[in-house]
């Protein structure tokens, strides 16, 4: 009885192992998952970017400007934070003239990769952009570390009470002319009625990471308006597509 003991523990200790063994090899078994949004660094995505602006002035003027520039997107180093976690820093470049080079100097954005999100931190604003594995339907609070509150008008209040949902997973898309075997596209809010308007919604591509986002907070007081054409406006609207990019 005294040695059938230790056996028995053995094969139990083994079967213990056997099972966590399995779930990392899962884990190893996806990369895909995880594809979505590279890391590595030296990966740059380059964008077109189409920036509209509404103001209603005093005298029932309706303004409207629009600006295009590209956006250069470098992950440039890695660091640890102080939790001891691996961060990615990223250098974000902005050209109004595309046929000058980019400039040298750059805004410090960085981001995070785990084992069931990826977090990007734009201008110390930090979203949950991506949870693992992705799946249609699953949602998630991506603005959860920002102090957003709808009843006070702040940097931070636009972002109050978005809830993210992936709308569609793995699925092929073509954009600015570019095909891409495989999306996931992540609807951030999309609210609209006759007078406001709050839509985010975000495409990524495997192995190349973000390739389109609309995000639009327009208010309008002329309600017979429609939301292409708002008047009587004050807001934003933007467009980024994917121009070009490196692994």
């Amino acid at each position: 009885m005294i040695r059938k003991i230790p056996c028995a523990l053995f094969i139990f200790a083994m079967l213990i192992m056997a099972g966590c063994k399995q779930d990392v090899d899962t884990t190893k078994l996806s990369p895909y998952l995880y594809d979505y949004a590279p890391v590595n660094v030296g990966h740059s995505v380059t964008y077109d970017v189409d920036s509209v602006s509404f103001n209603y002035l005093v005298g029932d003027t309706q303004k409207v400007d629009t600006v295009h520039y590209q956006l250069k997107e470098v992950i440039i180093d890695t660091f640890y934070d102080v939790m001891n976690r691996v961060n990615y820093g990223i250098a974000v470049y902005k050209r109004y003239d595309t046929t000058q080079p980019f400039p040298i100097s750059y805004q410090a954005w960085y981001c995070l990769e785990s084992r069931t999100t990826y977090e990007k931190f734009e201008n110390d604003l930090h979203f949950v952009k991506l949870v693992f594995p992705p799946v249609v339907g699953v949602n998630w609070q991506g603005n959860q570390y920002l102090p957003a509150n709808d009843t006070v008008a702040d940097t931070y209040q636009p972002y109050a009470g978005w809830t993210y949902t992936y709308t569609t997973v793995n699925a092929p898309a073509t954009v600015n002319g570019s095909h891409f075997d495989s999306t996931v596209v992540v609807t951030e809010i999309n609210n609209q009625n006759l007078i406001n308007d709050a839509l985010s919604r975000e495409t990524y591509a495997r192995h190349v990471g973000l390739i389109y986002k609309e995000f639009e907070i327009i208010d309008k007081q002329d309600v017979t308006s429609g939301w292409t054409y708002p008047n009587q406006a004050n807001g934003f609207r933007i467009r980024m597509r994917i121009h070009s990019y490196t692994p």
